[in-house]
């Protein structure tokens, strides 16, 4: 028995067009969050003031529990921050790190460490309602300028003659006195 058809139309070979509901005057652009991460107690849920906090700020949270991981993913941020600013395609600062509760010994250390050798990672404190910054990007020195090098070679010719004579490349055992 022939298959049955389930239509009589053809199917459109022409690529399906996006339509927009409500016209272009509707049309808004997405906003784009930045990372952050944010050093909250594991026995400590995220609440919705926070979500709503960093959503004004701009920001998505990156969780993370101790210290030491915190640190180590706002340092993998700044590093990618730094990637895309080489790259021309981002000029924002590093992203922050959020302190949920900073009373922890392990959390000072941390801070000590951040503001000595990553300076320009902000930090912010959430206040309950808040963000509130504990300490501000500091930004980073300039790139050191790279000189070219000069035109002059660094050898004279008689001491690269010297250098590739046969008695310069004999062993200093083989080598025979003039």
């Amino acid at each position: 028995m022939p298959p049955r058809k389930t239509s009589s139309k053809k199917p459109s070979n022409a690529p399906a067009q996006p339509r927009l509901v409500g016209g272009d005057d509707d049309v808004t652009e997405p906003r784009v969050l930045r990372p952050c991460v944010v050093l909250s107690p594991a026995s400590q849920p995220l609440d919705e003031s926070l979500h709503a906090a960093l959503q004004a700020a701009g920001l998505t949270p990156r969780v993370e529990h101790d210290p030491r991981m915190a640190m180590a993913e706002a340092c993998l941020l700044r590093r990618e921050a730094r990637q895309r600013r080489g790259a021309g395609a981002d000029s924002t600062e590093p992203s922050p790190l959020v302190l949920i509760s900073s009373d922890h010994r392990e959390v000072a250390s941390m801070l000590e460490s951040m503001q000595q050798h990553v300076p320009d990672i902000p930090i912010l404190r959430f206040d309950g309602a808040n963000l509130v910054s504990l300490h501000a990007s500091t930004p980073e020195p300039a790139p050191p300028v790279v000189v070219s090098p000069s035109g002059s070679p660094e050898l004279t010719d008689e001491e690269l003659s010297t250098l590739l004579s046969t008695d310069a490349t004999q062993s200093p055992q083989r080598r025979t006195p003039k």
